[in-house]
C-alpha cells in the first residue's frame, strides 16, 4: 500500500485567501469618549487613519495597513477594533504572535460580540504557527460563542485531525456538514458562493477527503471509501493540479478491502495525472506488482 495522502485545508481564512471563511471582516470604531491617553482634538486624525487602515485591508496592503492602525493605537490605545483590525494586518504579513497579541487585546477591549471571530483568528493564527493545540483551544471558544456557524466545526476537525484526534475529527466533520446544511441560508459575513451539484459550497472534495482520511484512520474502510468516492464524484474531471490526492487515497482503502486491481487502477491514474512519487514508486520493488499489473 502508499502512503497517506492528506490535502487540509485551515478553512477559516483570512481577507487576501481566494477562498471564503471570515470574508472582509474588519470592526468600526465608535468612539464616544476620550480618556487622557487622546484627546478630543486628535479624533480626526484617529478616524482618518482608521479608515485608511480598513482600505489598505481591503486591498490587502498589510505593511500599510499596519502603519496605519500604529498611528490609531498611538491616538487612543483602549479600542478593540483597532486591535482587532492591526492583527489581520499583522496575519497578512505572517507575523502570527504579533496577530495574536492583538487578537486578545481586541477581545480584552472589546464587547463580546465581536470575540468569535477574534477567537476564531487566534486559532488560525496558532494553525499557522503549527500550534495546533492551542487552535483547538481558541476555536471551542468560537463554537461556544457561535454555534451556528459550520466554519468553526470544520476548523476544529482539521486541528483534530492533524493532531491524529480521529474520532474527535469524524465526529466534527460530521457535525460541520450538519450545521453547514442547517443553517444554509444563514448570511455569515460572506455570502457563500453557488456551486453547481454541491450541497453546500463548504461540502467540497476536499471535506469528503479528509473525512474520508478520519474513518481511514479508525479503521472504517468502507466509510472511508464512501467519502473518497465521494470526493472524485466532485472534483472529477474538473481540473485540479492535486487531484491524484484522491486517487491515490481511495488507492489505498481498496487495498485494505482486499481490492488489489481496482487499488492500482487508482495508483496509476494518479501517477498519470501527475503524482511524481506515484511514478517512481511504480518503478520501484514495492509497486512492482502494481506496476507488471495489465488490465
Amino acid at each position: 500500500m502508499k502512503k497517506l495522502y492528506s490535502f487540509l485545508v485551515s478553512l477559516l481564512v483570512i481577507p487576501f485567501s481566494a477562498n471564503i471563511g471570515l470574508g472582509s471582516l474588519y470592526f468600526y470604531s465608535e468612539i464616544a469618549l476620550f480618556t487622557k491617553e487622546a484627546k478630543a482634538t486628535n479624533w480626526n486624525a484617529f478616524n482618518i487613519n482608521f479608515k485608511k487602515g480598513k482600505r489598505y485591508l481591503d486591498n490587502g496592503e498589510y505593511q500599510k495597513a499596519l502603519d496605519a492602525y500604529n498611528k490609531v493605537i498611538k491616538i487612543y490605545a483602549l479600542d478593540g477594533p483597532s486591535f482587532y483590525n492591526r492583527g489581520i494586518a499583522f496575519y497578512g504579513l505572517e507575523k502570527y504572535d504579533e496577530a495574536i497579541q492583538d487578537f486578545l487585546k481586541s477581545i480584552k477591549y472589546d464587547n463580546e460580540k465581536s470575540n468569535q471571530y477574534a477567537y476564531a483568528y487566534i486559532s488560525i493564527a496558532y494553525d499557522s504557527l503549527g500550534d495546533y493545540k492551542n487552535a483547538l483551544k481558541y476555536i471551542n471558544l468560537a463554537i461556544d460563542s457561535y454555534p451556528k456557524f459550520g466554519l468553526y466545526f470544520h476548523n476544529r476537525a482539521d486541528y483534530n485531525l492533524k493532531l491524529e484526534n480521529f474520532k474527535e475529527a469524524e465526529k466534527d466533520y460530521e457535525k460541520a456538514k450538519e450545521v453547514y446544511l442547517k443553517y444554509k441560508s444563514t448570511r455569515m459575513i460572506a455570502d457563500c458562493p453557488k456551486v453547481k451539484n454541491l450541497e453546500h459550497c463548504k461540502l467540497d472534495s476536499w471535506f469528503y477527503n479528509d473525512l474520508g482520511i478520519a474513518k481511514e484512520n479508525l479503521g472504517d474502510f468502507r466509510g472511508a471509501l464512501d467519502n473518497y468516492d465521494k470526493a472524485i464524484e466532485i472534483n472529477y474531471p474538473n481540473p485540479n493540479e492535486e487531484k491524484y490526492i484522491l486517487f491515490n487515497n481511495r488507492g489505498n482503502v481498496k487495498y485494505e478491502l482486499g481490492d488489489e486491481k481496482g487499488a492500482c487502477k487508482d495508483y496509476k491514474f494518479a501517477a498519470s495525472i501527475g503524482d511524481e512519487e506515484g511514478v517512481e514508486w511504480l518503478k520501484s520493488k514495492d509497486g512492482k506488482w502494481c506496476g507488471k499489473m495489465e488490465f
